[in-house]
């Protein structure tokens, strides 16, 4: 049996979609855990016209609810999924087949509109053909139970950002495999401002990775590029990466107070 995990936090109107999306699966073995990181939109009342275990936790990040999940799921393989994601129709069929023969895997992310931010986010595609990964993509990964907890679950010091990555320093006497059939559509941002956000929060969780012992290091990658951008697009890029990069040095400088007695 397969639990799909998905954590959310006041998203109720892409948690639907993704809902739906799971609903129309052509494979259908499997089990549903929301868990809700203390919502104060109407997520409760939005999963209950679906088939979902609903669990409710106090706010306390992803990496929790994520693990929340896990201690409550029934299958040996569990899969995570983001609220804002929708899954191709045969997703889980296709998981369900390649979890046959590996422990971990990770899949392709299409986007879901087609605008910039599409060149954020060149880990969503490793090309056509399956390969071991140096990624773990939260939002679209399946592990063995036994895996996940033989790893003690994500850190949840990572309330949001670098959770995969985190998890993936621990995880080295496995092979983590890209599946480009294990197919997901979602946005890498939904504007300027969340963007922003975000970048600080990577900057954030950037500075606690390096006061691990040993330190997270970010691997360096060079990813197939399905897409070249135009001219005006890649003006707009370069400008919008600018910002990006200082908002994440700010991150870094609020986590370096905030981590500062961590070691």
């Amino acid at each position: 049996m397969i639990s799909v995990i998905i954590p959310t936090y006041n998203r109720d109107k892409y948690l639907k979609k993704a809902l739906q999306s799971l609903k129309e699966q052509s494979f259908k073995d499997f089990e549903i855990i929301v868990v809700d990181d203390g919502s104060s939109d109407n997520t409760e009342e939005a999963v209950k016209d679906f088939e979902v275990k609903y669990l409710r936790e106090n706010h306390q990040g992803v990496s929790h609810v994520r693990n929340a999940g896990a201690r409550n799921a029934k299958g040996d393989v569990l899969v995570f999924f983001d609220d804002d994601a929708i899954a191709d129709k045969d997703w889980l069929k296709n998981i369900s087949e390649i979890m046959l023969k590996e422990d971990m895997i990770t899949g392709r992310v299409e986007p879901l509109t087609n605008n910039i931010w599409q060149y954020f986010a060149p880990h969503y595609y490793q090309g056509e053909t399956p390969k071991e990964s140096p990624v773990l993509l939260e939002g679209n990964c399946a592990m063995r139970k036994k895996v996940f907890e033989d790893l003690n679950g994500f850190d949840e010091n990572l309330d949001y950002g670098h959770e995969g990555e985190e998890f993936l320093s621990r995880a080295k006497k496995y092979k983590v495999m890209y599946y480009p059939n294990m197919v997901i559509c979602h946005d890498y941002a939904f504007g300027l401002r969340n963007y922003l956000r975000k970048q600080f929060k990577f900057g954030e969780k950037t500075a606690y990775l390096r006061r691990q012992k040993p330190p997270v290091k970010k691997q360096e990658v060079c990813f197939p590029s399905k897409k070249k951008p135009s001219l005006k697009e890649k003006i707009l890029i370069k400008a919008v990466a600018r910002l990006g990069s200082f908002s994440h040095l700010l991150g870094q400088v609020y986590g370096n107070l905030k981590y500062k007695n961590v070691h």
